[in-house]
């Protein structure tokens, strides 16, 4: 009986293990040219123990020539990731199949990829050595019997791809370098574009520490990592790529500084046998750096701009709405979810406006946003949830709700929505937990007496009046005094709402002087906001907080600043970098001057 138990259980765990597994596919790249090399990772969750390697589909465009397995367990759940290193074989379009994996009897299938693949450099022919001896280097420069081929990458690449490469092709007579380059470099406000920052080696290095550039009047996301090589003048390069992704915050110049890499060259660490008899290492420090780059970013367009704009700025973006039930009862909460997905910077965008919703008492939360990677990318999201709370019975609609996005590669903005949702709201069934007076035996009326609470007064004759009794009927005496208490108590509150106001602006410039973070600038113009002109940062939108300082007479220019301090605070939230106390210093002066402007051009 005991046997039969323990198997039944371990059946049971068995098929739940099952029902948890989870494989994908990604690649670590969507464009690449012959030189190149491709890594396709298989990631298993939720699969433990001994297990087959996953199936790959047949792959006439690749030679796969490396494998390796990775596997680790956190909290009990095991993930285990294939990776295949491959070389394209011919020029085109490649499609990677779907790959399987056994386990437990059961078969998981990934979804295909395509991938394009695309010439190398026009005018040199190619190769793939490790190392090439058909040139000397000296200090990073070839021999003077070398002669030097140019190399141009094919047009048909696409434009971050193609920059990089051409760096890379006009820097082959070092034998280290860092190129950097960014997708498009007049994107629009909110538009995100890809900045590549490559690596590129053809001598062993160690202890390389790499710094990451510095931007202005930009949003920047880590988007990870990646390996390849290219040929150069027939010598095989490998490079290591560090990808962000850019979101220009407001109108104007917006500039990438440069990033570094130092590394060491010649001789590895002492060994142990080296130490032993008194050898010593013969290395040297380098440092290779990329060039900086300008962005120039621009406004949106007016003309056109819908009501459903909530800034994101992109293609291929999508949108659905879905409620936890349809059929629910009066009073019963119905939480009704709407995501957003695309390729652009949703963290930033503003909350969409849900349409009314007749015969519903609403209830909003919080959005959450988010980026999950898509083979070379990532794509955003954004879920609103709304809880509803119908108050009768009937048949309701959930009315379609719209979303615009700007479209950079039509200059239009476009709009799509959601399909109207039908809830079925019964009657509820719910007894009332009060007093059912119905219920009680009736006494004539419907009533019946359960006790006496209320004592009745005794009567007795009332003391003599006093003086303060007396003095309220003296009415215009009261009066009188009523009027001078009232024309105080009006100059006492405006002399306190002066002074309060006067030092509101002192009191955040002496916080801004000892700022020690992002976090304590944002507050401390927040509190000068709400402190000196009854400006709510927490409950309103940065268009609706530059309206009011609008009104109060500040100028344009002073707008566009305050808007773009802003949106500096805000990018601790959005997309947050390295903490620093320079950074926050920098952010601190800044809003020093931005709250002098206003003291100065408020009314």
């Amino acid at each position: 009986m005991r046997k039969a138990i323990l198997s039944v259980l371990f059946l049971c765990a068995a098929a739940l293990a099952a029902a948890q597994v989870s494989v994908t596919a990604s690649v670590n790249k969507t464009a690449l040219t012959l030189d190149d090399e491709l890594t396709l990772s298989v990631e298993v969750h939720g699969a433990a123990g001994n297990m087959l390697m996953p199936e790959l589909p047949s792959l006439p465009a690749f030679n796969v020539y490396s494998r390796e397995v990775e596997q680790t367990t956190v909290n009990g759940q095991t993930n285990t990731v294939f990776r295949y290193v491959m070389l394209p074989r011919f020029v085109g379009k490649a499609s990677i199949g779907a790959v399987s994996f056994n386990y437990n009897g059961k078969t998981y299938k990934t979804d295909p990829i395509s991938v394009n693949i695309y010439r190398n450099a026009q005018g040199v022919q190619n190769a793939r050595p490790a190392y090439s001896s058909a040139r000397a280097v000296s200090n990073g420069n070839y021999d003077s019997a070398a002669k030097r081929v140019k190399q141009t990458a094919d047009p048909n690449l696409p434009p971050l791809e193609r920059d990089l490469a051409n760096q890379a092709y006009a820097r082959g007579d070092e034998n280290f370098f860092l190129v950097a380059a960014v997708s498009d470099d007049k994107p629009y406000v909110n538009q995100t574009v890809t900045l590549g920052v490559r690596f590129y080696y053809n001598r062993p290095f160690y202890d390389a520490p790499y710094q990451k550039p510095s931007v202005s009047n930009i949003f920047m996301e880590d988007m990870g990592t990646a390996q390849g090589t290219q040929s150069i003048g027939g010598v095989l390069y490998r490079y290591e790529e560090q990808r962000y992704r850019l979101t220009g915050a407001a109108p104007g110049p917006a500039t990438i500084g440069p990033a570094s890499v130092r590394y060491m060259t010649g001789g590895s660490p002492l060994s142990a046998l080296d130490r032993l008899f008194g050898g010593s290492a013969v290395s040297a420090e380098e440092t290779a750096q990329s060039a900086p780059i300008t962005l120039n970013v621009r406004a949106l367009p007016a003309a056109g701009k819908p009501k459903s704009f909530y800034g994101a700025v992109g293609e291929g973006y999508t949108i659905a709405a879905a409620a936890d039930r349809t059929r629910v009862e009066a009073g019963e909460a119905v939480t009704l979810t709407i995501t957003v997905k695309g390729p652009g910077n949703l963290k930033p965008t503003q909350d969409l406006n849900l349409p009314a919703v007749g015969g519903f008492k609403i209830y909003n939360a919080a959005a959450t946003s988010g980026s999950v990677p898509a083979n070379g990318s990532e794509r955003s999201y954004k879920v609103f949830k709304t809880v509803l709370v119908p108050s009768a019975s009937g048949i309701y609609t959930i009315p379609s709700v719209k979303w615009s996005y700007f479209n950079p590669d039509k200059g239009s903005y476009q709009t799509i929505h959601t399909e109207p949702i039908t809830i079925h709201v019964s009657p509820s069934t719910k007894a009332d937990s009060g007093f059912d007076f119905g219920a009680a035996s009736p006494a004539g009326s419907g009533f019946q007496t359960l006790g006496q609470d209320v004592s009745y007064l005794k009567t007795a004759y009332g003391p003599r009046p006093s003086v303060l009794t007396r003095m309220s009927g003296w009415y215009t005496l009261n009066w009188v005094m009523l009027s001078i208490l009232a024309v105080c108590v009006l100059f006492a509150s405006v002399g306190k709402k002066s002074l309060a106001q006067k030092r509101a602006y002192s009191t955040a410039r002496g916080r801004l002087k000892k700022a020690l973070s992002d976090e304590t600038v944002a507050d401390a113009v927040s509190d000068y906001l709400q402190q000196k002109m009854k400006i709510s940062t927490g409950s309103l939108p940065l268009k609706s907080i530059v309206a009011a300082l609008q009104k109060r007479g500040i100028t344009p220019a002073t707008a566009e600043a305050f808007s773009l301090l802003w949106q500096r605070l805000d990018a601790a939230r959005f997309a947050p970098g390295a903490p620093g106390v320079q950074t926050a210093q920098e952010l601190a002066r800044q809003a020093q001057d931005i709250l002098k402007l206003l003291e100065e051009e408020t009314k």
